[in-house]
């Protein structure tokens, strides 16, 4: 949002207005294109990481189905032809056929799995086919193992940097030493939860390693084979700190959502052997409690992050006292219901319901009088309208009126920008519980 210095009111009607109230737009922008545009700059890597998330996304859609007692068959397929939608852009885009997507470097998938607990595709009745042929067959994982048997030079090689100078033949399943072209190639492991103890130390082995040619040589330390990949972990010193468990969650702030971080936080809790807990919350409470800040001060936000992450503690026989964590007294703090002042919102309903115009108003009253209505079915409403005809002051006066009968209502929405727009809004993906009328 632009900065905008304070200038002395000006009287416009029954109100008084300032610059502080002018929507931000840049003026070349809007003389170029004969338009409003809103043109915000991204400062922090937060947002940088929503527009990614939206960028990929795909396009606009809606599809909406009814169902009944009669219903018999439903073509999924029909049903998104007919409720796709391409702008005008995307479908010249489209016409000339363009490039929908482009990529700069060859990602190869490297498999992580514990002796033979390789992953397995199979038809129904076709079991013990498929478990004969994966017997035969060689994963990236065995075929490194093998590699570092027959070839010296892969020795100098971590299991991620193998495919910058060896490429994976599927047609024999073995590495090859590669003739060119390993700058624009990335060797990605697949992601292991750490509820997975074992095969998540035994990525911690592969990413450490060198020259490994068998599951038992990852666990040999110093001539003694360790029984699980978890003790040779601890011989070899990787566990030794908190420093692993910092890059973890470093590595997932870049890319996950502060829920997905506060369900993170309770896993390395429940399963990992952190040495100092308070400081691990102490570093990263800014990235766990970041989608409170909006709803609740910045004193009382960490509050409900830990309220959430006890709630996950709970699955481990857990609780922030057992783990030194700071102790919380939010009683309502996991509702998911915000408290309000019913006075207030009585008070906000009646003074928005007055200045409702006559379709907004019919609107109101159809919904007012279906909420009321507690007889009635559950009811399904759409409401269409142009940027700027006062949909979103519609929903927030009818939040207030339900709100003012001390019921509770959360709104949500399939954008973050539509959600930061509704009285205490939130992304319909993220919402676990909700009520609506």
């Amino acid at each position: 949002m632009y900065q905008r210095t304070y200038t002395e009111s000006v009287r416009v009607g029954r109100h008084d207005l300032d610059n502080r109230l002018v929507v931000p737009y840049n003026p070349w922008l809007s003389k170029k294109f004969n338009a409003h545009i809103n043109a915000e700059a991204c400062a922090s890597i937060k947002s940088v990481k929503y527009l990614y998330k939206y960028v990929y996304k795909g396009h606009d859609a809606a599809s909406i189905r009814f169902e009944n007692e009669k219903t018999l068959d439903h073509d999924e397929i029909l049903s998104f032809l007919d409720g796709r939608y391409d702008s005008a852009p995307a479908a010249m885009w489209r016409l000339n056929e363009f490039n929908l997507s482009e990529k700069s470097h060859t990602v190869a998938r490297l498999a992580v799995h514990l002796p033979d607990q390789q992953a397995i595709v199979y038809q129904d009745g076709q079991e013990e086919e498929a478990v004969a042929r994966v017997a035969t067959r060689q994963t990236t994982l065995t075929a490194w193992f093998k590699l570092n048997k027959n070839d010296q030079d892969s020795h100098n090689y971590l299991h991620t940097d193998i495919p910058h100078y060896y490429t994976f033949n599927k047609s024999v399943m073995k590495w090859q030493k590669r003739q060119r072209g390993g700058e624009q190639v990335i060797g990605r492991m697949h992601v292991v939860n750490i509820q997975d103890s074992e095969r998540y130390y035994l990525s911690l082995l592969l990413l450490r390693k060198l020259g490994a040619v068998s599951f038992d040589n990852l666990k040999t330390v110093d001539g003694i084979v360790c029984n699980t990949f978890q003790q040779a972990c601890k011989m070899q010193g990787l566990l030794e700190g908190d420093q692993h468990w910092y890059d973890i969650l470093n590595e997932a702030i870049q890319t996950r959502a502060p829920f997905q971080l506060r369900l993170l936080f309770a896993m390395i809790c429940g399963f990992g052997e952190v040495n100092d807990i308070p400081e691990l919350w102490f570093r990263y409470k800014d990235a766990l409690s970041e989608d409170f800040v909006r709803l609740y001060s910045e004193d009382s936000e960490p509050q409900y992050a830990l309220a959430e992450i006890e709630e996950f503690l709970k699955h481990y026989n857990l609780n922030l006292k057992k783990l030194k964590l700071p102790t919380i007294h939010l009683p309502d703090a996991l509702s998911n219901l915000p408290s309000f002042d019913i006075l207030v919102e009585q008070q906000k309903g009646q003074i928005n319901a007055r200045k409702l115009n006559e379709e907004q108003k019919l609107v109101f009253d159809i919904l007012k009088a279906i909420y009321d209505n507690k007889e009635d079915t559950s009811r399904l409403f759409f409401l269409d309208g142009p940027a700027g005809t006062g949909k979103t002051f519609l929903y927030n006066t009818l939040l207030h009126s339900i709100r003012g009968k001390d019921h509770h209502v959360t709104p949500v929405a399939s954008t973050g920008i539509a959600a930061t727009l509704l009285m205490v809004g939130g992304l319909l993906i993220q919402i676990l519980r909700y009520l609506s009328f």
